[in-house]
């Protein structure tokens, strides 16, 4: 992506500045990484409509400002925009899944943005599953 194209996402995910790793991840790799490891959505606004409304169907709520990168089954890979990070941590939030069962919604999964980046192109290079 271009650093016009860049911009106008984080303008349009609220005006907060994108975290270093993402800016690099995505001015190198896109919206398509082309190497069938999928870790960016493509289509930011759309996943992120979906999980506002998932969100607002089960109740849970989100007090920072988070930015949603991907969906798989209903759970969304997410950071948050508040940490004055160059590479910031990735959470699941998972609002259907945990609706009514007693979990919670919102789990650290103890990984930051380039790790998960780095971890999934070496799974897909060496043919190791998810």
């Amino acid at each position: 992506m271009s650093q016009e194209e860049i911009k106008n996402l984080a303008e349009n995910s609220g005006g907060i500045e994108f975290p270093l790793s993402f800016i690099e991840y995505l001015s190198i790799a896109g919206k398509s990484n082309g190497l069938d490891v999928v870790v960016v959505s493509e289509d930011f606004e759309e996943i992120r409509e979906d999980c506002d409304e998932d969100l607002e169907y089960t109740g849970y709520t989100v007090e920072r400002p988070f930015f949603v990168f991907d969906r798989l089954d209903g759970q969304y890979s997410i950071f948050f925009l508040d940490e004055d990070k160059e590479d910031p941590d990735v959470y699941i939030l998972f609002p259907t899944g945990a609706y009514g069962s007693g979990e919670e919604f919102l789990r650290d999964v103890k990984y930051t943005f380039s790790k998960m980046i780095n971890d999934s192109i070496y799974r897909a290079k060496n043919n190791i599953p998810l």
